[in-house]
């Protein structure tokens, strides 16, 4: 007996695939930064994966958003820690 449903990571990249008109249509120079997009979503494929959603992009998605609000808290910290030595806090 084979696999019925295909794992998350190879869901992904049909994923992925689909959004190859949507790619294709952003000038050139915005190609890369889109792919580099898509790609942290296969830094939490686990997660993606246990979330177990009726959509893959729902996983692809939350995963882009949580590795953004990561940086962005880290930049908050590294922004507030210059200030803190810099007495303008």
């Amino acid at each position: 007996m084979g696999r019925t449903v295909p794992s998350f990571r190879i869901a992904e990249a049909q994923e992925v695939g689909e959004w190859r008109a949507f790619r294709k249509a952003l000038p050139r120079r915005e190609r890369p930064v889109f792919d580099e997009m898509l790609s942290t979503a296969r830094l939490y494929t686990s997660a993606s994966s246990a979330a177990v959603r009726t959509s893959r992009f729902e996983g692809m998605a939350m995963a882009i958003v949580f590795h953004h609000y990561r940086l962005l808290a880290h930049m908050a910290g590294v922004i507030a820690e210059i200030r803190r030595r810099e007495g303008r806090e």
